[in-house]
């Protein structure tokens, strides 16, 4: 009687911690799951559609802020003789994306306006600097 009582606590113990187990791996491949998908949420983004060099990207996401111009450390590097090589900037602040002209020679425009002031960026707004134009993806 008493190894039978003890058999069957044993089987009742290997059972519990399969149980466990089995839920332990289906909680962690759903956290996994998610994860991975906020992961691949895809970032507000930049696309050159006027004006991209042939073979250069055209797709820039916006981490924290991206540089247009000349210089080669801008994030967007134009290769226009109309930009100047600090020309312009993308960044992030109060719950939008704003376009900020820094100061460039030329100019940039938006709906054929020249900004002088940070402009808010609404899903496919459209901005030109020199030769080229973006959009802006949200």
């Amino acid at each position: 009687m008493f190894n039978e009582l003890t058999l069957g606590l044993h089987v009742l113990l290997l059972a519990s911690i399969y149980v466990f187990l089995f839920i332990a791996v289906k909680v962690i491949s759903k956290d996994l799951a998610w994860a991975k998908g906020a992961a691949t949420e895809k970032l507000p983004r930049i696309v050159i559609v006027e004006g991209a060099e042939p073979g250069a990207a055209t797709d820039y996401p916006i981490d924290e802020q991206l540089i247009i111009g000349r210089s080669p450390d801008c994030d967007i590097i134009l290769e226009d003789t109309f930009a100047s090589a600090h020309h312009a900037r993308v960044y992030p602040a109060n719950s939008a994306y704003w376009l900020e002209d820094l100061k460039s020679t030329n100019g940039t425009t938006t709906n054929n306006k020249q900004i002088n002031a940070p402009v808010r960026l609404k899903k496919g707004s459209t901005f030109r600097i020199g030769q080229s134009v973006f959009k802006f993806m949200d």
